[in-house]
């Protein structure tokens, strides 16, 4: 029963209260205290008929249905983000955007292995890390590829030529958080060359994923010189690399002589690095070296096989040798095929041993 004033009326002797709440005071026939019933409910308010209204209310409703939408995409964002590994099909992965193997990671000696112990094991017991391709980006045949390497690409590789699923961990990564990922993979594990680090620092660079080298350095965790190094690397002139049997050739320590030599004697470096044994891939990386800084010895750039010839040989009947210098500076003697029996071979050595004697 609510609680308020009591009332009297006169004459009547029948006294009851004032309701304070939803709740009436009726007062009983033979004169007892009044009984107290609940009051009816207040009717509802009725929605709004006007085309206003209507409006209104669904635009409310739908406002609220967006953002409990964006609400449970951002959690399919995060947990998307911290899917453990999970085997998927190679070919639904494409190589990362900044990446920058060069051809010959994958077809060397340690790559070979690789792939016996993936074979071996029946797939990449590593995982490697992708992130969905990001709007708009369509790759592989037909659009197939659903993702991007983030680090992992000489196993994902292995495990393409195999035919094997890869074991992959999924994280969504913007473009600069995949780049320091992936370059920080790859010191711990099977490093880039010279060459391929410096390509992928100079892309970084040139489309501005870093506004310099010092912020570069900073958000991989290496000194600036490395990367000054590197870069340098990177922008030696074709000729050059094409010098070195393969770009990954090029050591770190040779980058500043190789950038002093071509500030020195541009010409000399590169009709050195022209010459046919260099063209021909046949030289050690230390000889190219070698003789691509020859200018900073004050040197002459050494002459290749296919250099004019220093002496021709007339060794009768037809028969013709020739005495050369290489570009590492040894003498060669060429002589026409079948000249010297292989008989006559003990016989040729100790005559020459005798001439240098």
């Amino acid at each position: 029963m609510s609680t308020g004033s009591p009332v009297k009326r006169k004459g009547s002797g029948i006294a009851f209260v004032l309701p304070q709440s939803r709740e009436e005071a009726v007062p009983a026939a033979d004169g007892s205290p009044a009984a107290v019933v609940p009051a009816a409910a207040p009717a509802p308010r009725p929605v709004p008929r006007t085309g206003v209204g209507l409006l209104s209310t669904t635009v409310f409703e739908t406002n609220k249905l967006e953002q409990r939408i964006e609400s449970l995409e951002g959690e399919l964002r995060k947990l998307e983000g911290e899917r453990g590994g999970q085997l998927m099909d190679a070919r639904s992965i494409v190589p990362s955007h900044w990446a920058n193997r060069h051809p010959d990671s994958f077809a060397d000696a340690d790559f070979e292995a690789l792939k016996r112990e993936i074979q071996d094991a029946g797939g990449n017991v590593q995982p490697i890390k992708v992130r969905p391709l990001p709007a708009g980006r369509v790759e592989g045949s037909e659009g197939a590829a659903r993702y991007e390497i983030v680090f992992g690409h000489r196993r994902h590789r292995a495990c393409l030529e195999l035919g094997l699923p890869v074991l992959a961990i999924v994280q969504d990564l913007q473009d600069r958080d995949l780049f320091v990922h992936m370059e920080r993979e790859n010191r711990g594990r099977q490093s880039l060359s010279a060459w391929e680090q410096g390509r992928m620092y100079l892309r970084a660079l040139n489309e501005g994923l870093f506004p310099s080298n010092r912020q570069l350095a900073a958000a991989i965790g290496r000194d600036i010189s490395d990367i000054g190094k590197a870069l340098r690397i990177a922008q030696l002139p074709p000729e050059v690399v094409g010098a070195f049997s393969s770009p990954n050739a090029i050591q770190f320590r040779w980058a500043a002589d190789l950038h002093k030599a071509l500030e020195k004697n541009p010409d000399a470096v590169l009709a050195a690095a022209r010459s046919a044994d260099m063209v021909d891939g046949r030289s050690p990386a230390a000889q190219v070296f070698k003789a691509l800084t020859a200018c900073l010895k004050d040197e002459a750039p050494r002459r290749s096989l296919r250099a004019r010839p220093l002496r021709e040989m007339d060794l009768g009947e037809g028969r013709r040798g020739t005495i050369k210098a290489d570009a590492a500076g040894r003498t060669v003697i060429e002589l026409d095929p079948l000249v010297l029996p292989e008989g006559q071979w003990k016989a040729f050595e100790a005559a020459l041993r005798k001439l240098l004697d």
